[in-house]
């Protein structure tokens, strides 16, 4: 790909360092976006990471971040939340705003497309969603959580296992996640929406996206995948998914 990386970063909603990378076409940038990895993921999760760089070459910029207490940034996990998520986008818009330019499109993969659609009402630039594997409610991915929902809703702090790894949960996560009501927050959301659904995905059920394109009040198309798993693990599927955002976003 005739495109170049910059590593950078900035200071997120939670006030630590979070580490970034900017992927720049070769030329100059037809639009500025944010993508957001999925929930104890990293920037270089392979589904962000392919996106990001496959649509710079496509001609878009894209930042990709990761979420305070995860990957390289700052910040201690156990005290973050989906609320800090959503300020982690805010942050890296207005990063972009005052270094480059205003982000015009939010990308989303799973929980962290959902917090793309309750960050996207509110920044201005911003003119689309697009999300892959989203759940239609934060809450979804309490299926991570197991037998250990019952004691963070006794109040005590648990340690759940996602893909081989622990992740410190503190009662507060469970707290501020059932405070969303994206049905709510999407009656507010004009915007249009691209919205990619795994047909056969083990982690978020399809049925979500449906729920998505008919609480958001803006144009939205849904984009079944088929032969997908939830990582877009095949790099053709990857390719499929930035181009059709690349052409979509395009044509708005």
């Amino acid at each position: 790909m005739n495109t170049r990386t910059i590593k950078t970063g900035f200071i997120g909603g939670s006030g630590h360092y979070l580490d970034a990378r900017l992927e720049m076409p070769a030329g100059e940038p037809t639009a500025f976006a944010v993508a957001s990895h999925c929930f104890t993921c990293t920037k270089d999760t392979i589904t962000v990471f392919r996106i990001s760089r496959i649509l710079a070459n496509l001609g878009i910029a894209v930042l990709r971040f990761d979420f305070t207490g995860l990957g390289n940034s700052e910040g201690d996990f156990a005290g973050t939340n989906f609320s800090t998520d959503i300020a982690d986008v805010y942050a890296a818009v207005d990063f972009l705003r005052d270094n480059y330019q205003a982000a015009s499109l939010l990308i989303g993969h799973s929980l962290g497309g959902t917090a793309m659609l309750a960050a996207a009402s509110q920044i201005d630039s911003v003119r689309a969603v697009a999300t892959i594997a989203s759940p239609s409610q934060p809450d979804h991915v309490l299926h991570h959580f197991g037998p250990a929902l019952t004691r963070l809703e006794q109040g005590t702090a648990v340690s759940i296992e996602v893909a081989g790894q622990h992740y410190a949960i503190e009662p507060q996560f469970l707290d501020d996640l059932r405070q969303y009501d994206m049905r709510q927050r999407l009656a507010n959301l004009y915007k249009p929406a691209l919205i990619f659904r795994v047909l056969h995905d083990d982690m978020v059920d399809s049925d979500n996206a449906d729920e998505i394109s008919e609480w958001s009040q803006g144009p939205s198309r849904i984009v079944t995948l088929d032969e997908a798993d939830h990582l877009l693990s095949n790099r053709n599927d990857a390719l499929f998914v930035a181009s059709e955002i690349a052409t979509w976003f395009e044509h708005i």
